[in-house]
């Protein structure tokens, strides 16, 4: 009778909420431990059932992941369940899935329930029990099956460019020309039972937002895209965000790279993040850290590249997907602006759908029909933002305006640039072909052999084996540079050891990149921003990011944060463009080198050039993953820079570290031209 009021208060104090993380799957008819959130990949990796799959070909050897069946479970004690009725929250769920729950009381029969998923970017909500009962226990179990191409196809009754668009889960997951092909599926968001049921029908608050206004209006050239903050207009200066990991859950270590790529964009004078509409409705922890940074989001739908099926229970889903994500996304002071899709109708215009797939008259009319149904100025998206955005900030219904080979593409709206990569187009074409808002353009570059050497065996660290074939996902990528890397540098992948290669790749990538951004800033105000593909990788990868996958600043990071300083020289990159750097003169490099620990810990090097040194790139040996505050600096002699190493993890011991010093010099004198 003593404990009796102790048991009392116990249940009156349960819980409403319970999350479920006690989580198994699957594999070969045993079960194995899971981590939820997380994907399949995920889990398989954790119990060495496979390799990974960034390393070396891993990712072929894996495909057979995608193609086979797999099964979630989790049972929960009644103890442990909350009072009154039950509801099952799935925050998000990757992949086709059945969704079976089986609760158990007393002597009677089990209430059962299924539920079907087939939405990544959805939340989805289910009635266990009306409180009438009092269960022993709930098992939930979780079933993911494939679907065919072939099926999607017939079920949807037309052929379209990428069967991507039959599916709603990540699009980039699935291939694309920086990212590995790895279709997972898996419960990458929290579940959790709660009692009471969640109202996705809020209307969330904001405060402290900054009036952020996008006006666009028809002027002598043609109609202008520019960003006013309190009524004054602002060149914005960023880049394109693809998700930081094939696997994008919030775990510690995925909220480490987070803090890590935006400081990192802020530190390099950032003031806009364009979410690229390939990947997911990023984490609430990504908007919170641009709230917190002063960066502001331009946030794609996530839509990309492709055509969607004019289909009733397809846009129902997607109807739900947008006033769910705007619901959420919205309290956040940063969201500047929502756009449609990214690339849609410049596929539809411009790169030869319509003939390719012999679609009928009637299947073009119906293609039409979902475009504007979904992306029009009074569609599913627009009338979405209208309903959920308490602020109604400014929607787009696709970016860009006008694909690159329109001439429209430098007088209206915001542009996508790709003459120079996929045109093969000199950087100097950026001078004519700059647009009133530059939201896509870049080139690639290798990572350094440090990120290389992580994930290629040492027997194929060669730029034609394999393994390196694998680590560049874009058909022409190398033969592209190659081009680029002769006529600016006088050197190609042939004529250079991989190192070097690499390295010149980055000085390639940084002048010529940052030879756009400088034409931007320098057409002010018929242009009125520049956001370069891209900042991040998801895997360790040659492409068109300022920042490895490892957290490592690339040349172009670098170029970056001189270029978007608010008091740049522009004088200076005049001179500095006039002249390739193939045509410089190089004398035999000569420095002297020292570094020093602060009483934080923290190390600072100086380094003093005694003869001209051209691209000085300074790192740790061994090599620890980070930045200095200074590097690919060119000097003369006589002068000197001091530069502070900031490690990616804070905790890493500098104190043992060497520095080890790359000039451009030493390329060119003993290399050869």
């Amino acid at each position: 009778m003593l404990l009796l009021p102790l048991l009392l208060a116990a249940c009156a104090t349960k819980p409403e909420c319970v999350e479920l993380t006690d989580w198994q799957f699957e594999y070969n008819g045993q079960w194995y431990p899971a981590t939820v959130p997380g994907f399949i990949h995920t889990d398989l990796m954790a119990n060495e059932i496979i390799g990974d799959p960034y390393y070396g070909t891993n990712e072929d050897s894996v495909k057979w992941v995608a193609d086979s069946s797999w099964s979630y479970r989790t049972t929960i004690s009644g103890h442990d369940l909350p009072k009154g009725p039950l509801y099952l929250v799935m925050e998000g769920v990757a992949g086709n899935a059945l969704v079976l729950w089986v609760a158990y009381w007393g002597d009677g029969d089990p209430d059962c329930g299924t539920e079907t998923v087939d939405n990544m970017f959805t939340e989805n909500v289910f009635e266990i029990s009306n409180g009438t009962l009092q269960y022993d226990s709930i098992m939930i179990e979780v079933f993911f099956e494939p679907l065919a191409d072939s099926l999607l196809e017939s079920y949807y009754g037309i052929t379209l460019p990428d069967r991507r668009a039959f599916t709603r889960i990540a699009p980039y997951q699935q291939g694309w020309d920086w990212g590995p092909k790895l279709p997972t599926c898996g419960i990458w968001k929290p579940v959790y039972i709660t009692n009471k049921r969640p109202n996705t029908q809020n209307t969330p608050s904001i405060q402290n937002t900054p009036k952020v206004e996008l006006r666009q209006e028809p002027d002598s050239i043609g109609q202008s895209f520019t960003f006013y903050k309190d009524g004054k207009p602002i060149f914005i200066k960023g880049a394109n965000w693809i998700p930081m990991h094939s696997f994008p859950v919030l775990d510690s270590a995925n909220r480490a790279r987070y803090r890590h790529l935006l400081c990192s964009a802020k530190e390099a004078g950032f003031n806009m993040i364009r979410v690229w509409g390939g990947g997911i409705y990023e984490h609430d922890y990504f908007f919170d850290l641009c709230d917190s940074l002063g960066l502001m989001v331009w946030m794609d739908f996530n839509f990309s590249t492709m055509l969607y099926p004019d289909n009733f229970e397809m846009l129902e889903s997607i109807k739900e997907e947008a006033e769910q994500n705007i619901r959420r996304i919205a309290k956040h002071p940063c969201i500047v602006l929502w756009c449609g899709n990214n690339e849609v109708k410049n596929g539809w215009e411009d790169w030869g759908w319509q003939e390719v797939y012999h679609w009928t008259p009637e299947q073009r009319k119906g293609l039409q029909h979902g475009i504007d149904t979904l992306f029009g100025e009074n569609g599913i998206l627009a009338n979405a933002v209208k309903e959920c955005d308490p602020l109604q900030r400014p929607y787009i219904t696709t970016s860009p305006l006008y694909g690159w080979g329109h001439p429209e593409c430098v007088t209206h709206g915001d542009s996508h640039y790709w003459g120079v990569w996929w045109g093969e187009e000199p950087f100097e074409k950026y001078a004519e072909k700059t647009g009133r808002f530059m939201s896509e353009y870049g080139f690639q570059s290798y990572p350094m052999i440090t990120t290389l050497k992580r994930v290629i065996p040492e027997d194929q660290l060669d730029i034609d084996s394999p393994d390196m074939k694998n680590h560049q996902k874009h058909g022409r990528g190398r033969e592209i540079i190659d081009k680029a890397m002769r006529q600016y540098y006088g050197f190609d992948s042939k004529s250079l050891s991989l190192e070097n290669y690499c390295y010149v790749s980055q000085l390639l990538q940084a002048w010529g990149t940052g030879y756009g951004i400088f034409q931007h800033i320098k057409q002010q105000p018929h242009c009125m921003g520049t956001l370069y593909w891209q900042l991040n990788d998801c895997w360790p990868v040659a492409s068109w990011s300022s920042i490895d996958f490892y957290g490592n600043w690339k040349a172009l990071h670098y170029r970056v944060k001189e270029l978007y300083t608010d008091d740049v020289d522009l004088e200076k990159w005049v001179q500095y463009y006039n002249v390739y750097p193939k045509d410089r003169k190089y004398s035999e490099p000569k420095y002297t080198v020292s570094q020093a620990w602060q009483s934080d810990g923290s190390l600072v090097v100086t380094l003093k050039a005694e003869t001209d040194l051209y691209d000085v790139y300074i790192d740790t040996d061994p090599h620890i993953d980070g930045h200095f505050t200074r590097n690919f600096v060119d000097l003369k002699a006589g002068q000197e820079i001091r530069t502070q190493f900031n490690p990616v993890d804070s905790k890493a011991d500098v104190r043992k570290v060497k520095i080890k010093v790359k000039t451009l010099n030493e390329i060119y004198l003993y290399n050869g031209k």
